[in-house]
Formats: structure tokens, C-alpha cells, sequence
């Protein structure tokens, strides 16, 4: 064999060793973060409607962003809603780098909105995706 037929063979090699590392790297990551059901999305969509209108709702994102949260950031642990949002009105605290932040947000507040959240989110099961929601 002459050294450009190795070559060529080393290449493809090392492709398709990285190929398979990409895909192995894919599967973990999918493993870990299913897909939401169209029923987790509906929820989801319920909630952050209802985080936008109540004036509670919305001192938290409010906070939140001036703390450093960013919108769709949450691969990163830095996302408005399952960063921060959601572990404020769910009685947890929010983390950047295993440090828990504390929002300067009153017992009430937090209280308001949690009420709103789960009116949202019983509304979405009840009426189920795909489906419009009451006028409230």
C-alpha cells in the first residue's frame, strides 16, 4: 500500500469516528431533555400568557431580567423562565453556577402570580391542546 491510500484511510477513519462520537453526543442529549408533549407545551404557553398579563407575573420576569436573566437561555442555566420564573413562583431559588440568587420580589407577589400560574395551567388541561381557552 502506498502512504496516499493510509492517508485516505486514516481520514475516513477518524470521519467516521467522530460521526459516531456526534451522534452518541446527540442521543445523550435527547435521553436527557425529551421532547414536551403537546400538553406540557399547551401548559407551558398558559403560563408564560398568564406571567405576561398579571402585573405580579410580570415584577418576577422583571426582576428576573435585571438580574441577568436572558430569554431562551436556559441550555446555559441562565433562562428568564426555567432559570429563574419558574423556581421563584414554585418556591425554590434560583441558581447561576450552583449559587442560589435571591430576586427581590415580595411574599405576595410571588403569591399572586402562583395563584395565576395554576389557573393557567388548569385551564390548559382542561381544555386539552389544540383547543382555544376560556375568555377569563
Amino acid at each position: 500500500m502506498n502512504t496516499s491510500t493510509i492517508n485516505r484511510i486514516l481520514v475516513a477513519g477518524t470521519f467516521l469516528a467522530s460521526v459516531t462520537v456526534g451522534i452518541n453526543a446527540m442521543a445523550q442529549a435527547t435521553a436527557q431533555h425529551p421532547a414536551p408533549s403537546s400538553n406540557q407545551q399547551a401548559q407551558h404557553k398558559a403560563v408564560q400568557n398568564a406571567a405576561e398579563t398579571n402585573p405580579a407575573c410580570q415584577k418576577i420576569v422583571e426582576e428576573c431580567k435585571k438580574l441577568g436573566f436572558v430569554v431562551g437561555e436556559w441550555k446555559t442555566d441562565n433562562g428568564v423562565w426555567k432559570d429563574c420564573f419558574d423556581p421563584v413562583v414554585h418556591g425554590g431559588k434560583p441558581t447561576r453556577e450552583g449559587k442560589p440568587i435571591e430576586v427581590p420580589v415580595s411574599a405576595s407577589e410571588v403569591q399572586n402570580c402562583r395563584a395565576a400560574v395554576g389557573k393557567a395551567k388548569q385551564n390548559a388541561q382542561k381544555t386539552g391542546p389544540g383547543t382555544e381557552q376560556p375568555k377569563q
